[in-house]
Parts: C-alpha cells; sequence; structure tokens
C-alpha cells in the first residue's frame, strides 16, 4: 500500500477515532487508537530512525563524513562550512565566567548546506560535543513548483517504507519506544518528519529533545568539574 493510500485510509481512521476513541488515543503506547491504525495498516509502525538518511546523511556522521555522503548523492559542499564554538570552547568559557582565567576559542561546523541542480537544499546541522561535531538535524527541501505531491510522496514511500503517524499530508517515523508520536507533540527521541505543503516539500531528520537534554546536561557536568561552585564565605 503506498503513502497515498495510507493518508486516505488514516482519514478515514481518524474520523472513526474522533467518534469514538478517547482525547488521547494518539499516544503510541498500545492505545485504542494505536491499536486500531496497526489492525488496518498492518502491525506495529516503528522506524529504525537512527539508520535513516536524507542524501545519504544519517545523525551522529562527522562533518567530513557529511560532506562526504553529500559528494556522494550528487551535491557539492562549499570549501568551509560557517563555524561555531566547539566543545572545549563552550565549556572553557562558562567555567571562565565563573573563576577566570584563558578561554578556548576552537571552532567546528556549524552546518552544512547545498543546492541541487533542481532546486532542492539539504542542511546538515551539527551539534558540538564532547566527541566533536555531530550530525544532529538533516533536512531536505524541494519546491513544489519542481515535482508534484504525488511523486514526492512515492519517493518518501520507496525510501522510508510506512510512517508510525500521519495527519494529512505529514508524516512521521518515530523511535520505540517514544510515548507521543504526533504533529502536536515534541519528539523526544529521533524521529523523521515529511511535509508537503504549498511551497515545498520537505524531509527532516533529528535527533529529538532527550538528545538535547543529555548534551546540554554533559555540558554543565564539564563546567561543574572545571569550576566547582566550592567558594567559602568570607565575611
Amino acid at each position: 500500500m503506498n503513502i497515498t493510500s495510507r493518508f486516505v485510509l488514516l482519514g478515514i481512521a481518524s474520523l472513526a477515532a474522533a467518534v469514538s476513541l478517547p482525547a488521547g488515543a494518539q499516544v503510541y503506547v498500545g492505545s485504542p487508537g494505536a491499536k486500531l491504525l496497526d489492525s488496518v495498516l498492518g502491525g506495529p509502525r516503528w522506524a529504525p530512525v537512527s539508520t535513516l538518511d536524507v542524501a545519504g546523511v544519517t545523525l551522529g556522521m562527522t562533518p567530513d563524513e557529511a560532506r562526504a555522503a553529500l559528494r556522494k548523492s550528487g551535491f557539492a559542499p562549499n570549501a568551509k562550512d560557517p563555524q561555531q564554538d566547539g566543545w572545549s570552547a563552550i565549556v572553557s568559557q562558562r567555567a571562565a565566567e565563573r573563576i577566570g582565567g584563558n578561554v578556548d576559542r576552537s571552532k567546528v561546523p556549524m552546518f552544512t548546506k547545498v543546492k541541487g541542480t533542481q532546486g532542492e537544499t539539504v542542511e546538515v546541522w551539527y551539534a558540538a560535543t564532547r566527541e566533536g561535531p555531530r550530525a544532529s538535524s538533516i533536512k531536505y527541501r524541494m519546491p513544489t513548483v519542481r515535482m508534484e505531491r504525488a511523486a514526492f510522496l512515492k519517493g518518501v514511500a520507496d525510501k522510508y517504507g510506512n510512517p508510525t503517524f500521519q495527519e494529512g499530508a505529514r508524516g512521521l517515523w518515530c523511535t520505540k519506544p517514544e510515548k507521543v508520536c504526533a504533529s502536536y507533540a515534541s519528539q523526544q527521541l529521533p524521529t523523521l518528519v515529511i511535509e508537503s505543503s504549498h511551497a515545498f516539500h520537505e524531509v527532516d531528520l533529528t535527533t529529538g529533545q532527550r538528545y538535547r537534554d543529555e548534551q546540554k546536561a554533559l555540558t554543565a557536568a564539564a563546567v561543574e568539574a572545571s569550576a566547582p561552585k566550592d567558594a567559602k564565605a568570607s565575611f
């Protein structure tokens, strides 16, 4: 069953759900709504999101790996990417705010942006992690004036299979055990989102909020280790 047909089926199932299912039926943890859609659409729809790619780029790639993947997919990255503070620079700057001292000024790539011959663009954004910059968001955008919606949706279905959740021309591929896989929710785990709007067809692959929170916690712990709040009162 192709993704266009699944959008139609979802509309029918959603209408039934709106009438007979509780408000939380879109929560995908064995809820009645999830079970109904599974029975109609043929089984669980969790996706191995961490292994999916957009234009050859997967989450967690280094800038060099991402740029090589983009070149292999037919894109031509610029010679240099915009820069951001690296992990050690972030930690040292925040530690210096507490105890002073020298500040690390090291930089790492912030994002890689490429444009294709059909007007499409790909943006790969990097998180400055302890291990170095890693791809945390990959977004593909194609103008609708260059591709019919049906062709885009077919390409999505051929590459990624069936989504976990659909709403109109928007589909989400969620990682088990994401508690709420729906367009109104902030996804905690790696997620692939596709959307066909009036102006653009888009594919967006992201690490999720849990990853961002973990990186913040690791940074805070490193700052605390470098400049602990252990001063003693001297008044």
